[in-house]
């Protein structure tokens, strides 16, 4: 009899089981699907634009979303940013890759050229498949660093409704005195105007001046890093890619984030009569879509330029010391342009350092989440 009142109780539980597992279950497997869906770097945009639309509603006299909108739309219309990106990407871009792609045909290499492209696959189907897939998943991973040049044209709007006439140029400066004994940007400015510097620049061709110079290292950085990214899904370096275009994104985000957190306008618009001594009158073509954009701390321009430099000595070394020269006058363009303080640039190479450092973990976390087996997930597109 003992047996048979237990046998009851065994079959009465049974059933349960299973069914106090399947809320978990069912979290688990829509969870996934997400992991599966977005890439994490999308996630990051996503939830950047979640910040800053709560930001919104938190401030009273806010712009209203369709200024907000006409911000990010400037980019892809007209005149706009993205344009001139798009045609100095598309320029850089081609000739990176044409020195990426030197030393493959030189060694013999040529017929392999195109294998990060095809992975193997043979015959017109097979290889028209794998270059659309190639497109479609280099389109892709590639959209959130178009996504970022939007949401900074809407940051530009959105950071004076939300921080006011908040500025904290006074104590960037006070940094630098105590640091350097001036403006970082007027000791530049005056030691690049040496008479060697000068004496040397007159030799050049074409009229060419230092600020010619300076400010074609300073926008090289609208080009130099999506370059490279291209170059490496070009070449099928999958790993570098995924981990450059994280560590890319990572910095967008933290760097807007510091934007808000700690307005800069920088030491030109500040301090016009200190540190502009040698020509007072200049505007250069930064200035005209720059304008006075809170946006100086950190320096997204040395964060971009050294993740570039680490990510192209990793994964594609030509490109480090073809684009080496060009980033060294990017630092230094920073400053003589008026930019940045000391602060900004140290905050900078910081951002840049933590972004690599964390982009590699980060995804393969993401992969694991989303299901994926470590060997195929850095090259999931």
């Amino acid at each position: 009899m003992a047996v048979i009142a237990e046998s009851p109780s065994r079959e009465s539980s049974a059933p349960d089981a299973p069914r106090t597992q399947q809320g978990p279950r069912a979290f688990t497997r829509i969870s996934q699907i997400l992991f599966r869906v977005f890439r994490f770097e999308e996630a990051i945009i996503l939830g950047l634009l979640v910040i800053f639309a709560a930001l919104l509603v938190s401030v009273p006299d806010g712009p209203p979303m369709a200024t907000l909108w006409a911000g990010f739309k400037y980019n892809f219309h007209g005149n706009g940013t993205m344009w001139m990106f798009l045609a100095w990407c598309s320029i850089g871009t081609l000739f990176l890759l044409v020195i990426a792609a030197l030393p493959m045909a030189g060694g013999g290499k040529g017929a392999k050229l195109m294998h990060g492209v095809w992975q193997g696959h043979s015959g017109f189907l097979g290889r028209g498949k794998a270059t659309l897939l190639w497109g479609m998943g280099g389109t892709r991973a590639y959209v959130p660093f178009l996504a970022c040049m939007g949401v900074y044209e809407m940051l530009k709007r959105l950071i004076p409704a939300v921080r006011g006439s908040t500025l904290y140029d006074v104590e960037m400066a006070q940094f630098d005195y105590w640091l350097l004994g001036d403006l970082s940007a007027a000791i530049v400015r005056k030691a690049m105007h040496a008479d060697w510097i000068t004496n040397f620049l007159n030799w050049l061709p074409f009229g060419i001046t230092q600020l010619d110079i300076h400010e074609a290292c300073y926008i090289s950085y609208v080009y130099a890093a999506p370059a490279l990214a291209i170059a490496l899904w070009f070449l099928g370096r999958r790993d570098h890619f995924d981990r450059f275009i994280g560590a890319i994104t990572i910095c967008g985000a933290l760097a807007y984030i510091g934007y808000v957190l700690v307005p800069v306008v920088g030491p030109k618009y500040v301090f016009p009569d200190r540190w502009l001594e040698a020509t007072p009158g200049a505007l250069s073509f930064m200035d005209d879509i720059k304008g006075r954009n809170r946006d100086c701390f950190p320096s997204l321009h040395t964060a971009w330029t050294t993740l570039y430099l680490i990510a192209s000595w990793r994964g594609l070394r030509v490109l480090f010391w073809v684009y080496l020269p060009v980033a060294i006058g990017v630092y230094i363009a920073t400053f003589y342009g008026g930019y940045h303080y000391i602060p900004d640039i140290i905050a900078g190479h910081a951002l840049a350092l933590f972004a690599y450092w964390v982009a590699k973990p980060l995804r393969e976390w993401w992969n694991r989440r989303a299901g994926f087996e470590p060997a195929t997930g850095p090259a999931r597109t």
